[in-house]
C-alpha cells in the first residue's frame, strides 16, 4: 500500500520532471510574470502604510500559530488580526487616494502633459507578452 509520503514524493518527482522537460523544449521567457510580487505597484506606499501592513502580517502569523489554547485566546487573536486588517486596509486606501490625487493634479498641469505619454508607453510595455522574441523556430529550424 502507498503511504501519503510516498504519494507526495512521487508527485513532486513527476512535477519536477515535467518542469525540466518543458523548460528544455520551450525555453524560459525573459523577465517576470505579471503576478510576481516584485511587479506590484508600490510607488504610493508610505512608511505608515508599510508599518500597518507589516503589523497585519505579524498578526496573521500569530493567528496561524495559535491553533492550540482556549477558545477565548483564539478569539482574541482573531479579533486582533481583524482589527489590524481593517487598519491596514484603511491606510492603503487613504495613501492610494492621496497619491492618485497628486498624480492627477500633476497630469493636469502643463509640465505633466508629457507624463501622460510616459504612462501610456509603460502600460503598453507591460501588456506585451514576450519582449525579446521576434520569431519561434521548431526543431527543424523552420519558423512557426
Amino acid at each position: 500500500m502507498v503511504s501519503h509520503d510516498d504519494a507526495d514524493r512521487m508527485w513532486n518527482c513527476l512535477a519536477t520532471t515535467i518542469r525540466e522537460v518543458a523548460k528544455e523544449a520551450l525555453g524560459v521567457a525573459v523577465g517576470t510574470s505579471r503576478g510576481h510580487r516584485s511587479n506590484r505597484e508600490s510607488w504610493w506606499l508610505s512608511d505608515e502604510v508599510q508599518s500597518k501592513v507589516a503589523l497585519k502580517q505579524q498578526r496573521f502569523r500569530e493567528l496561524i500559530t495559535c491553533r492550540v489554547g482556549t477558545l477565548a485566546d483564539r478569539t482574541r487573536v482573531e479579533e486582533r488580526y481583524r482589527e489590524a486588517k481593517r487598519e491596514a486596509k484603511k491606510a492603503v486606501a487613504c495613501a492610494k487616494e492621496k497619491a492618485y490625487e497628486d498624480l492627477y493634479r500633476k497630469l493636469g498641469s502643463k509640465e505633466g502633459a508629457n507624463d501622460i505619454y510616459k504612462i501610456a508607453k509603460a502600460r503598453e510595455r507591460r501588456r506585451r507578452d514576450l519582449d525579446n522574441i521576434k520569431f519561434i523556430k521548431n526543431e527543424a529550424g523552420q519558423t512557426l
